[in-house]
């Protein structure tokens, strides 16, 4: 059975099941770095709800399972995910005055984002980096849940990319502290018997949020890098995934072509997918800033 035909089936199936009061769609869900089959059930007046991938629905179609057996599966998946959501503030983000205090911003490699930013509020940044929103629902010890703004957003908030892109980069320069500390004490503080001579004097400094979620947007704090400048003098900045990246002293960039070759090698070998930022090195010239 071809994919087309396994979303037919599956929608009708889920329509039965459900009856009226649902509004049940299939569509392309832009994740960082990848595009996958995205179920979405929205109930009345809903402004966000859970998304089933359909990647493993389509792998147990094909296995044979009865498409009944499946969509039970996926009910069990949206109760699951709606029953965690319960305690979140789920209203009151319809309320862009409720809603403009929890936005900061993510960067993401935007060459390898096209598609997902054709319907997302961004800012460009630098040669190959975008800007984007992200909108906090609940944020605890254990649960930071946020959801990446499009401009249906917008709609329902009444506002407009400009000022939702502004709101958020106050915000996260505002809230979310910086980390820029030697990589080697990371390494020690994280790893306490990973061997000395392993974590020491390796020249590399690591920089993100305190919280190290999306924290490569603390590169966007202008001062922070001018600080650094000042005292260590020019640098290297290897934008190593959406959560951090790395930053290397140096007197100019002969290098650059080195560690643009070694970020190449680390994305195709140690990260996900959606983790993966960069894909060249950049040189910050102090007095100047990034070097393009």
């Amino acid at each position: 059975m071809n994919k087309e035909a396994m979303k037919q089936q599956i929608l009708e199936a889920l329509s039965k099941k459900l009856g009226d009061g649902f509004h049940i769609t299939i569509q392309k869900v832009f994740k960082t770095n990848m595009e996958l089959d995205g179920l979405l059930i929205m109930g009345e007046d809903e402004i966000i709800g859970p998304t089933i991938y359909l990647e493993p629905v389509y792998e147990a179609l094909n296995s044979g399972t009865p498409v009944e057996q499946v969509v039970n599966r996926i009910l069990q998946a949206y109760d699951s995910a709606k029953s965690e959501s319960m305690d979140f503030d789920i209203e009151h983000l319809k309320d862009f005055d409720y809603a403009k205090d929890r936005l900061y911003v993510q960067l993401v490699n935007k060459h390898l984002n096209e598609n997902m930013l054709q319907d997302v509020p961004h800012a460009t940044f630098l040669d190959d980096f975008a800007i984007i929103v992200r909108c906090t629902i609940e944020t605890s010890e254990d649960c930071d849940a946020s959801f990446m703004v499009h401009d249906s957003h917008l709609n329902i908030w009444q506002t407009d990319n400009e000022t939702v892109l502004s709101l958020a980069i106050s915000n996260t320069l505002a809230k979310h502290d910086v980390d820029l500390i030697p990589l080697g004490q990371l390494i020690r503080e994280t790893y306490p018997a990973f061997p000395m001579e392993h974590s020491s004097n390796c020249g590399l400094w690591f920089m993100s949020s305190k919280k190290r979620t999306y924290g490569a947007a603390a590169v966007l704090y202008d001062d922070v890098l001018k600080d650094f400048a000042e005292k260590h003098g020019s640098f290297y900045v290897i934008f190593s995934s959406v959560h951090e990246v790395l930053i290397k002293p140096s007197p100019d960039g002969s290098d650059i072509d080195i560690l643009t070759r070694h970020n190449q090698d680390v994305n195709a070998s140690a990260l996900e997918k959606e983790e993966i930022l960069g894909t060249k090195a950049y040189f910050y010239q102090k007095g100047r800033g990034f070097v393009l």
